[in-house]
């Protein structure tokens, strides 16, 4: 009998332990990124877009296409921004954060990133 008290306390530890773990795993560490981070993942974007966007035939942006563009500014835009001041974003296989993988996050923002100056771009040549 003593020595199953003694494993009961040990399981009961070891419970606790694994659900500590659990709840820490559930939480998002919320970790800004650098400003050099934001800096060079806006500035990649910028001149790998604005190649295309000046080698485009310039066109004129109707009603439609001017709130289209607006549209796909705020569905790239804001995960960005989301990204850059949380320090979390959405994957494929769910959250990513920037401590646990660098990479699969660096590849969203570049992702969002892309997508945000190339529709900017555009938007700019064509509503003028």
């Amino acid at each position: 009998m003593l020595e199953l008290s003694k494993r009961d306390n040990e399981i009961e530890q070891f419970n606790n332990e694994i659900k500590k773990e659990q709840k820490a795993k559930k939480e998002i560490i919320k970790i800004t990124c650098s400003f050099n981070r934001v800096v060079s993942i806006i500035l990649f974007s910028v001149l790998v877009n604005l190649p295309i966007v000046l080698s485009a035939e310039p066109a004129t942006f109707k009603g439609s296409d001017k709130i289209n563009s607006v549209i796909l500014l705020l569905i790239s835009g804001l995960p960005l921004l989301h990204s850059f001041i949380s320090g979390w974003t959405l994957g494929r296989f769910g959250i990513i954060t920037v401590t646990d993988d660098v990479f699969s996050f660096t590849v969203m923002q570049l992702f969002y990133s892309n997508i945000f100056c190339l529709t900017l771009f555009f938007a700019i040549v064509g509503w003028s």
